[in-house]
């Protein structure tokens, strides 16, 4: 990857579902994508930005975490662009819906604690707030999620829900969220094969968790992608779907302790989908 990048090659990226969009106003926030097809993430200012661009150089050079390697986006360094006379820097990575014409992405933020230990009580009671009675019941939010409706079949764009609607969802109907993700009142056969598929990821993130004693992942995301296109009645075909852990700007040192707020909020997600999802279409 070279150095610098043209601004004129780069555009907004559609599929962003969660976090802050990227404006010219405010390049600093949000996902910007290239024309070969990579993302670039913009880095934060101060230690956030930093934290994260050492967290991911960490991943690629330490071969003890090749098991968490395989679990988030390839990553391919960082770049300059130029954007309003403004030098930035952005991390570059992988697309997990390169090749999906009609990708269905879901943000699952894990874990009821989102802030991480040493953070300042402002920042701590601005997270509490967030998202509050899903973190407190389900141990995990849902910031954001793009779903094509398949028994709508003249919607050409996919129904986009944002962060307020997240913020607004009461715990209750997060199942009912679920299934609208995963075109579950479609009838196609092959959604049996996307829930089973999605279940079985889960599980191994789950797995993972269960003894990693590396790092400790506050206000990380798994995010959710499969392709609707290749929804189809044939129930012994496995639609396209990835699984990605994003977001390491508050990873902080694990001490040789299990991360047990992750833990948790992965194994409620894992859990919903074997037992609510899984068969139940």
């Amino acid at each position: 990857m070279a150095n610098w990048l043209d601004s004129d090659d780069l555009l907004p990226y559609d599929n962003q579902v969660g976090g802050h969009k990227f404006t010219k106003e405010k390049p600093l926030l949000g996902l910007l994508k290239h024309k070969e097809g990579y993302i670039l993430k913009s880095v934060e200012g101060g230690t956030k930005g930093k934290n994260e661009v050492r967290f991911y150089e960490e991943l690629l050079k330490n071969e003890t975490l090749i098991n968490l390697r395989a679990l988030v986006p390839l990553y391919y360094g960082t770049v300059n662009v130029q954007i309003n006379s403004k030098d930035m820097t952005f991390i570059v990575l992988d697309d997990i819906t390169t090749g999906m014409k009609k990708p269905c992405v879901m943000d699952v933020k894990i874990g009821s604690q989102t802030w991480e230990p040493g953070c300042s009580e402002k920042k701590k009671n601005d997270e509490n707030a967030k998202y509050s009675e899903c973190k407190e019941q389900w141990s995990f939010c849902i910031p954001g999620f793009q779903v094509y409706d398949l028994l709508n079949s003249n919607l050409v764009q996919p129904q986009k829900y944002d962060k307020e609607f997240g913020k607004s969802l009461d715990p209750g109907k997060v199942i009912s969220v679920f299934k609208t993700f995963l075109n579950l009142n479609s009838g196609y056969l092959g959604i049996e094969k996307l829930v089973q598929s999605f279940t079985a990821q889960l599980d191994h993130i789950r797995r993972y968790f269960q003894t990693q004693k590396h790092y400790h992942f506050y206000s990380s995301s798994v995010l959710l992608a499969y392709d609707a296109e290749t929804l189809t009645n044939d129930k012994n075909t496995y639609p396209l779907l990835r699984v990605s852990l994003i977001d390491f700007a508050h990873v902080t040192p694990a001490d040789g302790k299990i991360d047990l707020n992750y833990l948790q909020g992965i194994t409620n997600l894992w859990t919903l989908f074997r037992t609510q999802l899984l068969h139940n279409n």
